[in-house]
């Protein structure tokens, strides 16, 4: 019965036990029947690898404005059509005047009315004054006359209260004459809001552009209580347009601003078009229990054969590297799971340095910088010991492995064992990988071309 083995503890495996293997190339030909032992191999390629995030997303127009009707009344008329090209302040369409211009005629009688109540006002105030100044006059005779013992004293008491009062209505009168004239102010107001209201009849474009959209008829009735209506879409231009597209929560953390774009619109399905992440919008998208994002993309246009409301099927790339060399997937996973154990993987504290490559004089050098140290690199070590032991090994390394190492404990790189074939032997080669795609995975070093890697290992028992 054939069993895959869980462990292989081997630094190399003789590739010809028992009497031979069963070796499949690249392209699947067959080699020689063995008992005990078969795998696969491929050989490494070269060419590009790019990680991306496929979405579907709508095309729209980057400036593009919704023009509308502020007043409610009945369309009387249409002045500009579909894909008319039209320029800021054009009159557009034309509701029906005839009801504001009544307000503003009579908005003007009321100011009218109140500058002339203002003018009256003056005059009342000019009388007061005159009331006033005679009553003093009268009183100032009356004093004389009573110091004469020609007049009683009641009589110059009515004179007092009598130029007193005629003080008060001139005082009053100023006050009168504010209230008239906050009136006026109230009144103008009004016949300004009427004038504009007026002037709203005549809808105007607010941009210059040409049209891409016309909801409105002539004849037909706007209201605009709750909502405005919207009568037309003006586009400034199609040279620059945007895509709104929805990523699932699972793939927004790979999207970045800036990042590069590719996508084909059903119209043109063999051309290819590019663009940009230009905003990652951070409110969510609940649709039946599924979280999204809205991610926009910008892409210039400058032949205009893309057209607002196209469907863009696109790609996010999120990483990309060309002319790398590429071993599949199933070979890394198959390293991973059947790696070897080999001089530099030990248990404890030396078990990540396998991926430093160290030399035999390097690991001989940090054995013995432990023994000196009294410290068993394969038992248990406290937190002080540890940092004893990352010094020590900090010692051995090289600048450039201490880089790689730091690389490696940041996640800026991935390390992982390949397994491969060399003079007839199975060995485990630590690998650092780029980018992956849904087929292969790219491998920045060492360099394989001239090695075989396993992509299926079995062992029969």
């Amino acid at each position: 019965m054939n069993r895959w083995p869980k462990v292989l503890m081997l630094t190399a495996v003789s590739c010809s036990l028992v009497g031979g293997y069963w070796w499949y190339s690249q392209n699947g030909t067959h080699g020689v029947n063995a008992t005990d032992t078969s795998y696969k191999t491929e050989q490494v390629t070269h060419g590009d690898i790019q990680n991306s995030v496929s979405a579907t997303g709508t095309l729209a127009a980057v400036d593009d404005v919704v023009v509308g009707a502020q007043l409610s009344g009945q369309v009387i008329k249409v002045y500009a059509d579909f894909n008319d090209t039209v320029e800021q302040g054009q009159l557009l369409a034309k509701i029906d005047p005839a009801s504001f211009a009544a307000k503003v005629a009579q908005a003007k009688a009321l100011v009218e009315k109140s500058d002339a109540d203002v003018r009256a006002q003056v005059h009342q105030i000019e009388r007061a004054k005159l009331n006033y100044e005679r009553s003093v006059r009268e009183l100032k005779r009356a004093q004389g006359l009573y110091q004469g013992a020609n007049i009683s004293e009641d009589a110059i008491d009515t004179l007092e209260t009598q130029s007193k009062q005629y003080k008060l209505d001139w005082q009053q009168s100023y006050v009168q004459l504010d209230i008239l004239k906050a009136t006026l102010a109230a009144n103008k107001a009004n016949l300004q809001e009427t004038e504009i209201e007026l002037e709203r009849t005549d809808i105007r474009a607010p941009i210059s552009g040409f049209v891409i959209n016309r909801t409105i008829e002539a004849g037909q009735t706007v209201a605009s209580s709750y909502n405005t209506p919207e009568l037309f879409t003006l586009a400034k231009s199609l040279s620059e347009m945007e895509i709104e597209a929805y990523i699932d929560e699972s793939d927004i953390g790979l999207v970045q601003e800036g990042q590069q774009v590719s996508f084909t619109v059903d119209a043109f399905s063999s051309k290819k078009f590019r663009g940009e992440v230009n905003q990652i919008r951070k409110a969510p998208q609940n649709n039946s229990g599924v979280v999204s994002y809205i991610v926009v993309m910008s892409t210039r246009n400058p032949d205009n054969i893309l057209l607002p409301g196209m469907t863009a099927n696109m790609e996010v790339e999120i990483e990309n590297m060309r002319d790398v060399q590429r071993v599949s997937n199933t070979a890394v996973r198959m390293g991973s799971r059947y790696a070897v154990s080999d001089s530099n993987e030990a248990k404890g504290p030396l078990s990540r340095l396998k991926y430093l490559d160290l030399s035999q004089q390097q690991v001989d050098e940090i054995y013995q910088s432990l023994a000196e140290n009294n410290i068993d690199p394969k038992s248990r070590i406290d937190r002080k010991q540890r940092q004893q032991v990352q010094k020590l090994i900090a010692k051995a390394l090289t600048p450039e492995q201490r880089e790689l190492q730091k690389k490696i404990r940041k996640g800026e790189v991935k390390m992982g064992p390949l397994m491969v074939l060399r003079d007839g032997k199975i060995v485990t080669v630590q690998a650092q990988f780029g980018v992956s795609d849904d087929k292969n995975t790219a491998v920045i070093a060492p360099d394989l071309s001239n090695d075989l890697v396993i992509n299926q290992y079995r062992e029969k028992r």
